[in-house]
């Protein structure tokens, strides 16, 4: 329990809170970036049932990877997400439609123990629905069309995922140890391929501290808050 005066808050849940603002801000941050240079860009009421629907997707993940709150808890928040992609304002689209509900799917197969989705097939599935669902939708939704230039441009934050999350889905620590080396040098690599400035250098070096850190201690208590903390570090620095 925390307490803050004579208020006493569930750890659990306040950390969840924590991971789902993060990880929402995460979610939201290339496309934003990119996005804001065209004179096209605008907000739409349609992004108002998204920023929910990311809410509960990032709830989702919590639930799910954390496993110190009940897990029927990630079935309610995958219902939700799916309602709010079903509301006339997204569900007119229907591409954008199918996309965000293909992303609710796979959370529920993961939600799923007997699908045995925590794995390195499951982390890399994770990775690419997460980075090309709802960054896709945001953009979508403030330009009015997609570019293989944005897709591209979110190859840093799916190698971020893929990355950051390997312990999160495997406990096999010494093969753990060498997925992340490869994860961790396809990040560096992606990362190479941008503009070479301070800001590149200083994600290859956290990239580098990260790694470090997964080779000698592995998964980590807070590892979900961890995560989200050095991949919204990796965002700002390379969008």
């Amino acid at each position: 329990m925390i307490r803050i005066g004579k208020i006493k808050l569930n750890r659990d849940y306040v950390h969840l809170v924590l991971f789902m603002v993060v990880q929402s801000i995460i979610c939201w941050w290339a496309a934003l970036d990119y996005g804001r240079s065209f004179q096209t860009a605008q907000f739409s009421s349609a992004q108002l049932p998204l920023i929910g629907y990311t809410l509960a997707i990032t709830a989702t993940i919590f639930i799910i990877l954390d496993r110190r709150i009940a897990p029927q808890w990630s079935l309610v928040a995958i219902g939700i997400s799916v309602a709010l992609a079903l509301t006339s304002i997204i569900a007119k689209e229907s591409e954008l439609l199918y996309l965000l509900l293909t992303g609710s799917a796979w959370l529920l197969i993961m939600a799923i123990p007997r699908f045995g989705m925590q794995n390195y097939f499951g982390l890399t599935v994770f990775s690419i629905v997460m980075t090309y669902t709802i960054p896709v939708a945001v953009f979508y939704l403030q330009n009015n069309y997609l570019s293989t230039t944005f897709l591209w441009k979110l190859a840093p934050l799916m190698a971020s995922y893929l990355f950051l999350y390997v312990p999160s889905f495997s406990h096999q620590r010494q093969i753990n140890q060498l997925i992340s080396a490869i994860t961790g040098l396809l990040l560096v690599i992606v990362i190479f391929l941008q503009p070479l400035t301070w800001q590149t250098i200083l994600a290859i070096l956290v990239t580098i501290a990260v790694w470090f850190s997964q080779q000698s201690v592995g998964r980590m208590r807070f590892h979900l808050l961890i995560n989200a903390a050095v991949q919204l570090i990796l965002m700002f620095l390379l969008y």
